[in-house]
């Protein structure tokens, strides 16, 4: 049976499958769901001259895209980026590599020492460090690195944090005691990220079944701050966590034997305070793949290691509740992810969600997974994200986001929420007035703050495609605007198969 065009909200704009009421937004929506193109036709009445958004949403499979759409014509310039998004293709590359490690390479190196329960083997805590030691660091780039221990702080549940700083860059006008100060402040402090990660998802390290990796007790968090380049330029990769540190140097010799966050020099003492803020966003971030990879790699099993795109989005996500406590005037969905979204390049909307390519050439995913991700979080809450953490009903990254959003909300998955989520930033949806289940509402939960995100806003700066793509890449969207519609919206609009044509009105 051909797909009908049908209200896709309550108490909102769309009266009936053919009417708008004039104000508000309106959300019609068809879904094809047969094995071929069908052609559906449009006609809402009582537009009058309200902008309507057509937008193709994707389902599983790559479909063909109509030969025949037209696009209205947009602004051809780029716009501005985050600056995470400078580094190089080879930077990308070191980051690409070190997730994978953390996924699934470490377990390829634990294969056969896994002992039988988890209080089986208790290898010994490590020996105590004290200010002024200096230790060998392993860096990305190959190179060991001397680095001493200036600072030694203990967080509320007693876990010693050390920072240590690249010997030849503890001088003065470079990482000076007031930096390590405010890190230290920012990461160990009460109510700091250390406490926020601990709240949210529990330790970061602790008892395990493997004889090769570093003890599970005892261990401190060592924040060691290196010259990633060299380049005496700020931002680029600005900091990563690497399990191949967890290892025992008898298994790897690169392995620094440390539960340990890595942090660019140049970043703190040449980026101002952008650099300290991305600094300590960067911190949850990737406090939070060092979560994962021990309470998801390290303690579920290996198979239950999240894929990257649905990684990153939990980190994402993190740096999201964690904003507000870094800086209340800075969010890092709406002030970096969502602006990406919706303006590198020509937009990032036809993108498989399921595939992670970071900084590509035709899509920005850390905008994708982390746009999607504070919807989630704006719509579904702390106890959903909590849950989508320590979920481990199934392997499948997909399927774990699926159960977790039907968890928290029983007639909804992974499907409708990237719907309405795609219709919303898609289509810019005004927030006074977005429908319920659509938009980024204000949030407040379990201590954290999350601000509204008006989508609204950016509509300077959001790019729109300036071609049809011939192919509708999986769970992937694409808009289309028509601007200055008479009384009545009037169009047979051709669906891909497995496809749904939402219909946005305002």
């Amino acid at each position: 049976m051909p797909p009908t065009l049908a209200p896709a909200c309550s108490g909102c704009g769309a009266v009936d499958a053919s009417n708008y009421s004039g104000s508000g937004v309106g959300v019609w929506s068809a879904s094809n769901t047969n094995g071929v193109p069908v052609d559906v036709p449009v006609a809402i009445g009582g537009v009058n001259g309200k902008a309507v958004t057509l937008l193709y949403t994707n389902g599983a499979v790559a479909q063909a895209m109509p030969s025949g759409l037209s696009l209205s014509v947009m602004q051809p310039v780029l716009g501005n980026l985050s600056i995470q998004s400078v580094s190089s293709a080879q930077d990308e590359q070191t980051l690409r590599d070190i997730a994978e490690f953390n996924r699934a390479g470490w377990a390829a190196m634990a294969d056969g020492k896994r002992v039988a329960s988890l209080s089986e083997f208790a290898p010994p805590p490590p020996r105590a460090s004290v200010v002024n030691d200096t230790k060998s660091w392993y860096h990305t780039d190959g190179t060991r690195r001397a680095a001493t221990l200036v600072k030694q702080v203990t967080t509320g549940d007693a876990t010693t944090v050390n920072i240590w700083v690249e010997t030849t860059e503890s001088v003065p006008g470079k990482i000076t005691s007031t930096i390590v100060d405010t890190l230290a402040a920012a990461y160990s402090g009460s109510g700091g990220i250390y406490d926020m990660l601990a709240s949210v998802g529990g330790p970061l390290w602790g008892p395990h079944s493997y004889n090769n990796l570093i003890a599970g007790s005892g261990q401190p968090v060592d924040i060691v701050v290196l010259n990633f380049d060299n380049n005496n330029q700020p931002f680029g990769t600005v900091g990563y966590f690497w399990g191949l540190h967890n290892l025992k140097a008898t298994s790897d010799a690169r392995s620094n034997e440390s539960l340990s966050l890595y942090l660019d020099s140049e970043t703190l003492y040449l980026g101002g305070a952008a650099g300290m803020k991305s600094m300590k966003m960067t911190m949850a971030h990737e406090g939070m793949h060092m979560q994962n990879f021990y309470r998801r790699g390290v303690k579920a099993g290996q198979q239950y290691a999240f894929d990257s795109w649905l990684e990153e989005m939990s980190a994402m996500m993190m740096e999201d509740f964690a904003s507000q406590t870094i800086d209340p005037a800075y969010n890092a969905i709406r002030d970096v992810r969502f602006r990406d979204y919706v303006s590198y390049g020509n937009g990032n909307y036809n993108c498989n969600m399921l595939s992670f390519t970071g900084f590509g050439a035709t899509c920005e995913s850390y905008s994708v997974s982390g746009s999607f991700g504070g919807f989630l979080d704006r719509q579904l809450g702390l106890a959903f994200y909590k849950d989508l953490l320590t979920r481990t009903s199934s392997v499948d990254s997909k399927t774990v986001l699926d159960q977790a959003i039907k968890a928290a909300r029983s007639d909804s998955g992974f499907n409708q929420e990237l719907l309405r989520w795609t219709v919303t930033s898609n289509s810019l949806m005004p927030a006074a007035s977005s429908p319920a289940r659509y938009g980024y509402p204000a949030r407040v939960d379990g201590g954290f703050t999350l601000p509204l995100i008006d989508p609204d806003l950016f509509r300077a700066s959001r790019k729109l495609p300036v071609a049809v793509p011939s192919t509708l890449q999986p769970y992937g969207s694409f808009p289309v605007v028509r601007s200055n519609v008479g009384a009545t919206f009037s169009e047979t609009v051709r669906v891909p198969a497995g496809t749904t044509l939402s219909i946005v009105v305002y």
